[in-house]
């Protein structure tokens, strides 16, 4: 399993350079796939002429370098180790009650003051002899099989999961346009048939949509359904064996506790839709969700391996993981450098110069990307309010009970993983997230690269469900033997047991289930699209009856999930219904389009301001019933200037009805909840 998750790792990041090369010469899909095929199969000759050439050899790869002794916590001061666990509980709990009322300062200051002394502590204590520390046994083979169960729980369950997200008006949308089209959606989808230039502050270096949209086509089912039937369950299972990988390579014993609890973190960190829960299963289609969820675990696995064993198989995954970011999500270019400081900086620091330089080589290319979008686009910016370090703790690691768990493993990560690399890189870990943490920091750095709307994404350069599990691994010191006593005197497997279901205990207390409708989510009783029913049915219906009355236009929107339609721009329908309704038509089809499927995205739309403005004031009448009407005439041009081809409001607003029909709108039809009114032919 570990292979072939290192294989699709490199095999995305092939597809990613291939797709950002068709940017460049804009072919079909269908060459894309074809020079994708034939790439994978040049690599696949090459390594196994090189295996057959290298021979079998004792050991394994050799270490391209020697490195100093890695140093652990051995021989640290009593003092030392009481700073840095006082000062990390103590910034654990400040930033978990935070919304309490704690002041923020106490966070960041005793986060500070605890990250001194854990580098203390992880840079001057004994030295070991290099490569893995003996303290981590590998796991026996029935765990490994445990994992791979619940990895695959995990993905049965994303099928039944609905916890739909506005989002998907944009990356849906493209799948869905790449497959309807055959070539890369270069233009506006959404609200147009390419008559627009892009959304702003979304480049188009994000290559997981357009491979999902061209395999959909090559195999002839829906695009929607491709992602949420095949893509979801197969990123969702990588996403949890990463995260087993990555509990492996850091817990010092009891790896399976440790992962059991991470699992429980994530599936009852669901207080909000930017927990890390809420990133997992309920929306993995979302290529920025792959990117926290699976590619920043395998990111810390490829760190810690390249620190121990220094191979040039272990540098190829950590520069293909760089690449791979780039092609989930351009918030790699973010992301992706601070996980690598977390890892290189500590490795410099102690000595590992060249070590440490070897890892950046993850963070080469999401640089290179977020340069070349910076230079070919005239505005990279995200308009949006910004979110400061402590709403953006609370986000994205939670508050509360959670919060304060979140907190503490993470500055006590250090004592908690393995010692040697694993405690060393957490230790970065802690320290980039307290500099984050520290007021204005965040501000500077949104204003630099213009990702103001999206900073508190940068809250996930820290893996919370690892460093949760991590826990389940604390021992009592040695200067209580009382309690070292009663130890000894409990079965070896009680401890992990007994420690595992205590966090387990606290987690599902104090935690929101993600499939909770505290979450926004509901359980269907079968596998299901993400998004309401009966709002779907309600939206496939006007498209079919709006295509049936704009001449020229042959309904193509199906009561099932069949094929998308055919044809180029223009001739699509264009539909006015409450927003929860214009939602649903991105992820249908992009031949027909809705006024305002997301309004986030309308504004962010290079288009006139006439043009948004009458979108907006659309929006308005059919979806804000409690709003005053606006004036007659002004809804009549903006029917004109739009072009609607059928407006639908619900039942209960008359008022609107009439002012619809006021502007010249006619032949009233109940279709399902709403009632819908028509322009004159002709």
């Amino acid at each position: 399993m570990d292979r072939a998750t290192d294989l699709l790792v490199i095999a995305f990041a092939t597809w990613t350079l291939v797709y950002h090369l068709g940017l460049l010469v804009r072919p079909p899909t269908w060459v894309l796939l074809a020079a994708w095929a034939a790439v994978l199969a040049a690599l696949a000759a090459g390594f196994g002429w090189r295996a057959r050439a290298a021979g079998p050899r004792a050991g394994g790869a050799r270490a391209l370098w020697a490195d100093p002794p890695v140093r652990t916590w051995t021989g640290v001061p009593r003092a030392v180790t009481a700073v840095a666990v006082v000062a990390g509980t103590g910034a654990g709990v400040s930033a978990g009650l935070h919304e309490h009322g704690v002041p923020w300062w106490c966070a960041w200051v005793l986060g500070g003051i605890g990250v001194a002394a854990l580098a203390y502590g992880v840079l001057r204590g004994r030295g070991t002899p290099p490569g893995p520390s003996p303290q981590a046994p590998p796991p026996r083979e029935w765990a490994s099989a445990v994992a791979c169960v619940t990895a695959a729980g995990f993905a049965v369950f994303s099928w039944f999961t609905v916890n739909s997200d506005g989002d998907d008006a944009y990356f849906v949308s493209r799948s869905v346009a790449t497959a309807t089209g055959g070539r890369i959606p270069f233009q506006d989808v959404i609200f147009t048939g390419g008559t627009t230039g892009p959304i702003a502050g979304e480049p188009p270096v994000s290559s997981i949509e357009v491979l999902a949209g061209a395999l959909a086509r090559l195999v002839g089912m829906h695009p929607t359904s491709f992602l949420w039937y095949v893509v979801l369950p197969a990123v969702t299972f990588l996403a949890v064996w990463a995260m087993w990988r990555l509990v492996r390579a850091w817990a010092p014993r009891w790896a399976l506790a440790c992962f059991a609890v991470a699992a429980v973190y994530l599936l009852w960190s669901g207080l909000g839709q930017a927990s890390l829960g809420s990133f997992h299963f309920p929306r993995m289609w979302q290529g920025k969700a792959v990117l926290v969820s699976a590619m920043v675990p395998l990111l810390y696995v490829y760190l810690t391996r390249w620190a121990e064993r220094r191979t040039r198989g272990t540098l190829l995954l950590l520069a293909a993981a760089g690449v791979a970011s780039v092609g989930l999500s351009s918030s790699a270019a973010l992301v992706v450098p601070l996980v690598t400081v977390a890892a290189a900086g500590p490795l410099i620091l102690s000595g590992r110069v060249r070590t440490g330089l070897g890892a950046c080589a993850a963070m080469a290319y999401p640089l290179g990307a977020g340069a070349a979008v910076a230079l070919l686009h005239e505005d990279t910016s995200v308009i949006g309010a910004f979110i400061d370090a402590p709403d953006g703790f609370s986000w994205v690691l939670l508050s509360g009970v959670m919060g304060v768990l979140t907190g503490c493993a993470l500055w006590l990560a250090p004592l908690t993983a393995r010692r040697g690399v694993p405690s060393l890189i957490v230790a970065g870990t802690a320290g980039v997230a307290t500099l984050l943490l520290v007021p204005g920091v965040l501000r500077l750095i949104g204003d630099a690269t213009g990702a103001g709307q999206v900073m508190w994404r940068t809250m996930w350069v820290v893996p919370a469900p690892v460093l949760v599990g991590l826990l389940v691994t604390l021992r009592p010191p040695a200067r209580f033997p009382a309690l070292r006593a009663a130890g000894r005197a409990v079965p070896v497997t009680a401890v992990p047991v007994t420690m595992a279901a205590a966090l387990c205990a606290v987690l599902v207390a104090a935690g929101t289930p993600v499939w909770s409708a505290g979450n926004g989510s509901t359980v269907a009783d079968r596998p299901s699209w993400k998004y309401s029913k009966r709002e779907l049915a309600t939206a496939r219906a006007v498209l079919r009856e709006a295509g049936r009355r704009a001449p020229g236009h042959g309904a193509g929107v199906g009561a099932g999930d069949g094929a998308v339609n055919g044809g180029g721009e223009g001739g699509g329908a264009l539909v006015l219904m409450p927003q929860p309704y214009m939602r649903a038509v991105p992820l249908l089809t992009t031949r027909d389009h809705a006024v305002n499927p997301n309004t986030h995205y309308l504004r962010l739309l290079p288009a006139s301001r006439t043009f948004i403005d009458d979108r907006l004031l659309l929006t308005t009448l059919v979806s804000s019933p409690g709003a005053p009407d606006p004036d007659a005439a002004r809804v009549r041009d903006a029917l004109r200037r739009s072009g609607v081809t059928a407006a639908c409001v619900r039942r209960k607003d008359r008022s609107e009805l009439r002012l619809l029909e006021t502007a010249g709108y006619r032949g009233r039809l109940h279709i399902g909840p709403l009632t819908c009114v028509f322009p004159p032919r002709g």
